[in-house]
């Protein structure tokens, strides 16, 4: 568990140094251009790579879960660095550009590292509290991070945050490749790339309860994936709140998301506890939207916290069942498939929040993340409940015959 532990703390620190990049940049092109809009689309333009991210996962699955990670961090390292120097020379477009490499490389890196070297350095027994720990850890770092954002850019500005962000990135990297090489579950397979996307693809088409998980998750986010820039923008140009106190307000929130992910395996359960305890989470993040419906700065606040502390447990809840149920074979591929449909949400919310985000009133702005917090319980609890069986035929591929599970 040392390296599982070292693993841990290093990406804690990633996470950390991300929250500047969530406030330092939507807050850098407003200043930079005077557009609500292009700061909400910060957020699309990181996770609108991973809408390719099928065909990286037939790579992952071919090569070392270890060195793709490293290579990941590597290159988001370089991405956020260089882009203080394209702001300062006005190149907003090539900004854009380089947040859009920078999410190509966390896909990689996120997949590697949450699915395929977690379960190589924890016992198959330990996943479900592993995720706990893993997810909580993460979570709070982000609690560090607005806050410790919040007064360096107020100190020395966007760009030296956005250059602490790189650092961050690299030390990760370092400490990655201090790990032990961990054996891999399955022998990494050298078949082509079409085959492999292929096979990933029909075992996620083989598998329901992933199917209406990813439909759940992906709905959610499509109206709370770009919630936080949003309130961001809302806190700054309507209530005219200061950027440390914006600050502050999300550390709140990213204290109750690590709380929920700490907890999450305590959450009520039945037979099926780990398909219940995604929807008792759902249903707590649907509970905290009703919140930013309040036209109260205070009201929406809270209501963001209870979301976020409904989300840590969706995050940890989920990372477990994927975790758990798909083989380590296909590792890469259906991640990245599910990852797909969830993460390219995101870049669907900043436009559709984008469109919002300029009217006035708590209700006109966050209707949308309401509502589809609300449909991704019934979608979950309701539909994907009908249809939650397992199918029983056999699942054949190049290297392995079984029964899915």
């Amino acid at each position: 568990m040392k390296s599982f532990w070292l693993l841990t703390g290093a990406t804690a620190i990633s996470m950390a140094g991300n929250t500047f990049l969530y406030l330092a940049i939507p807050w850098a092109l407003v200043e930079a251009t005077g557009s609500s809009l292009l700061g909400v689309l910060s957020m699309a333009a990181q996770t609108a790579p991973y809408l390719a991210a099928p065909f990286l996962g037939a790579y992952i699955d071919r090569y070392d879960n270890r060195t793709l990670f490293v290579a990941g961090e590597l290159v988001q390292c370089v991405s956020v660095a260089i882009i203080p120097l394209l702001l300062a020379v006005g190149q907003v477009v090539l900004v854009f550009v380089s947040l859009c490499v920078m999410g190509l490389a966390k896909v990689v890196s996120d997949v590697a590292g949450d699915y395929g070297l977690i379960p190589a350095l924890v016992p198959r027994e330990r996943l479900d509290q592993a995720s706990s720990w893993f997810n909580s850890a993460q979570l709070t770092a982000r609690f560090a991070g607005p806050a410790l954002a919040g007064l360096t850019i107020a100190a020395v500005g966007p760009a030296w945050a956005l250059e602490i962000d790189a650092a961050t990135f690299l030390v990760t990297a370092v400490a990655a490749l201090s790990l032990p090489k961990a054996a891999e579950r399955v022998e990494k397979s050298r078949r082509s790339v079409g085959v492999l996307l292929r096979e990933g693809i029909g075992y996620f088409r083989s598998r329901p309860d992933l199917q209406w998980l990813t439909a759940a998750v992906a709905l959610y986010n499509l109206g709370a994936g770009a919630l936080e820039p949003t309130l961001l923008t809302v806190g700054t140009a309507q209530w005219h709140w200061s950027k440390m106190a914006m600050g502050v307000a999300v550390s709140c929130a990213a204290v109750a998301a690590a709380l929920g992910a700490w907890v999450s395996p305590l959450a009520p359960s039945r037979d099926d506890r780990r398909r219940h305890r995604v929807g008792v989470w759902l249903g707590v993040a649907a509970l905290g939207a009703f919140g930013l419906l309040i036209d109260s700065p205070l009201a929406v606040v809270i209501g963001f916290c209870v979301l976020s502390f409904g989300e840590g447990g969706v995050n940890s809840t989920t990372m477990a069942y994927r975790q758990q149920e798909i083989p380590a074979e296909f590792t890469g591929r259906v991640n990245t498939v599910i990852r797909m449909f969830v993460t390219g949400a995101i870049p669907v919310s900043s436009l559709l929040l984008g469109l919002t985000v300029g009217l006035t009133g708590s209700f006109r702005v966050f209707f949308p993340v309401t509502v589809a917090a609300v449909l991704a319980v019934l979608i979950w609890t309701i539909v994907g409940g009908r249809r939650r069986s397992k199918p029983e035929n056999r699942f054949v591929t190049g290297v392995t015959e079984g029964v899915v599970r």
